[in-house]
């Protein structure tokens, strides 16, 4: 289910959600293809979250720049070991494209 929304999506084959990279793949951001790097999302969350319409705090897993999460957190399984560094490169792809 997308850790941001909690939505679980059905399919006849069971459920669907997409792997986001939090810091890109490839040149020039080269981000690694690792659990460490990764947080699963809805389609609609993984667009906003590769369009840079908002972060996730490294420090508080806090969700910042959509106004319908204000105050709410990333949902992480306890299994799950991000490298929050990746949050903070995220962070700022983000505050360069508010930027534009």
């Amino acid at each position: 289910k997308c850790q941001v929304c909690g939505v679980a999506i059905p399919t006849k084959n069971g459920f669907y959600s997409e792997g986001a990279h939090i810091k890109p793949l490839g040149k020039p951001h080269n981000g690694d293809d690792s659990l460490a790097n990764l947080i699963c999302l809805c389609p609609n969350h993984h667009a906003q979250f590769d369009a840079f319409s908002f972060y996730i705090d490294s420090s508080s897993l806090e969700i910042k720049g959509l106004s319908e999460f204000k105050g709410k957190k990333l949902l992480i399984s306890k299994n799950h070991k991000i490298n929050r560094d990746f949050f903070d490169y995220h962070r700022k792809l983000y505050d360069a494209a508010q930027k534009l």
